[in-house]
């Protein structure tokens, strides 16, 4: 499975219907993966809330449950971020998986908090044309959302389009754990997806509600 198209699939249809669109212009996608649980963590959501205010970029906080048992359960925790997490670690081969970690186009990794190297991960990342080469057609009619994908060139590639809810701000207080006292402020926060289309490499649309 190949995470970078899903990751700006799923990203470009989703920011399309909350952000106005640069027509032709691609929006680098910031995928940080966070735990309150995690003392090291509040610095990279401070630092996603700023990126956020950018509009050339993708910005979603995915927070993941591998240190609920250190004492507090992250309440925006999903186990399928985890396992997204450690999937993007097996393709690119470094079994790189920790908090405050992001993820820039779907192929790049660096630590979270740190944001000129995310910058210089943008930079680097945005030159490879393959991750970010997926033209998408949305329409928005009657509360329905129809988004139409290429044929690939490949006839033996396949793909998927999901669709992720994105909470714009989230604050939590914290009660226990290495954070305990303090309220966080989450942004882009991205709740369970739903694959609505899966298929091989010939054109597909699909649709919700």
């Amino acid at each position: 499975m190949d995470y970078r198209h899903i990751t700006v699939a799923a990203t470009v249809i989703l920011t399309s219907l909350t952000v106005p669109a640069f027509a032709g212009e691609r929006r680098a996608v910031i995928e940080l993966f966070t735990s309150q649980g995690c003392s090291s963590c509040p610095a990279a959501d401070k630092v996603i809330g700023e990126l956020a205010r950018d509009p050339s970029l993708i910005t979603m906080t995915l927070a993941v449950d591998y240190w609920d048992y250190l004492g507090w359960k992250d309440t925006l925790a999903l186990h399928g971020h985890s396992n997204r997490e450690k999937a993007y670690a097996n393709a690119r081969g470094d079994r790189e998986v920790y908090t405050p970690q992001v993820v820039v186009n779907g192929i790049a990794q660096v630590l979270g908090s740190d944001k000129a190297a995310i910058e210089k991960a943008i930079a680097r990342t945005s030159a490879v044309a393959d991750p970010l080469k997926l033209p998408l057609t949305m329409t928005v009619a009657d509360g329905t959302v129809t988004v139409k994908v290429p044929a690939a060139n490949d006839e033996n590639n396949s793909g998927e389009v999901w669709l992720c809810p994105i909470t714009s701000e989230t604050p939590v207080g914290i009660k226990r754990g290495e954070n305990s006292g303090q309220t966080l402020l989450y942004t882009n926060v991205c709740a369970a997806g739903s694959r609505s289309a899966t298929g091989p490499a010939r054109p597909q649309a699909s649709a919700c509600r």
